[in-house]
């Protein structure tokens, strides 16, 4: 199929897949459909390893000093998890926006390096996040998967296959370099995995930047250097981010107030909390959580009618 047959079946498709407005999880474990019928606010998380590619309407995801925007000829890959701020800038009732995004599993991409042929991995360590235009390739397996979600009888026989397929024409794509160096077992990048695992498994904890050093198997500055080339922040920086989208996932998600979600992820104060809380999102815990839940409920009103 031409690209954009293609295109117009995704966006045909939604109307099965996707029809109420917000988040839809489907039955094809990692993929989620996003509709929206109005630019959205910034919203700042962790964006997981995945391909995040826009069918209709426009977004933007903003990492560091690096801004990323993007529509329906472009799809954004993010080869490691990276503390983002990502909001719509393109949707209305009549035109809405839609999105796909779907989770990357960097052990498929080592099984698929080792199998595949592909040329050797760039040596330089590249920042996490990177964007490329879209092709009937990538579209073509995807548009498979997404389909899949109405036949949930062939999902465990099709699934695993066509992602893998899909996940081929990201490794051998003009950025697929960066996902390659990210999810291989040798040099610097995968000492800075080796960090990054431990710091989303262990954020609570606070570690020395020589023992997380240790973990990396590198020197304290080739880890701070190389860390700060995927994320744009250092160690210190990216655990905070993880403490503070964890703070504010108990509050919504578990009803907790600052004081208790701040202990929860491993701060010692709730006033250094709120100052930092506020320093990330805007607002201070209180404010930027009643809001958030009002968004939530919002959501789920729309989503009932």
């Amino acid at each position: 199929m031409m690209i954009e047959d293609l295109r117009r079946s995704l966006i045909t498709g939604f109307d099965r897949w996707a029809p109420d407005h917000g988040a839809t999880r489907s039955r094809v474990p990692g993929l989620t459909f996003h509709r929206h019928t109005a630019p959205t606010p910034p919203h700042v998380g962790v964006m997981d390893a995945s391909l995040s590619l826009v069918v209709a309407g426009r977004k933007r995801v903003v990492l560091g000093n690096h801004t990323f925007d993007y529509g329906s000829t472009q799809f954004l890959l993010t080869s490691i998890d990276l503390p983002v701020t990502a909001w719509v800038t393109q949707a209305s009732p009549t035109a809405p926006y839609l999105g796909i995004l779907l989770g990357i599993d960097l052990a498929v991409v080592r099984a698929l390096l080792a199998v595949a042929g592909v040329e050797e991995i760039d040596a330089a360590t590249p920042l996490g996040i990177a964007r490329a235009d879209v092709t009937a390739d990538l579209l073509d397996p995807l548009l498979r998967l997404c389909r899949l979600d109405e036949r949930p009888a062939e999902i465990g026989l099709f699934a695993e296959s066509v992602q893998r397929e899909l996940i081929y024409r990201l490794i051998t794509s003009p950025i697929g370099p960066r996902l390659r160096t990210l999810a291989s077992i040798e040099g610097t990048s995968s000492g800075v995995v080796r960090a990054l695992d431990w710091l989303r498994q262990n954020f609570r904890e606070r570690q020395s930047t020589h023992a997380l050093a240790e973990i990396a198997r590198m020197g304290v500055s080739t880890l701070h250097r190389h860390f700060k080339t995927i994320t744009t922040m250092s160690p210190v920086q990216y655990r905070k981010h993880l403490q503070l989208n964890e703070a504010r996932r108990l509050m919504i998600v578990s009803g907790l107030d600052a004081a208790s979600a701040a202990y929860d992820v491993g701060y010692e104060s709730p006033s250094q909390f709120s100052r930092e809380y506020r320093r990330a999102f805007g607002q201070p815990p209180i404010s930027s959580i009643a809001g958030l839940r009002r968004s939530v409920q919002a959501t789920a009103t729309v989503t009932q009618r």
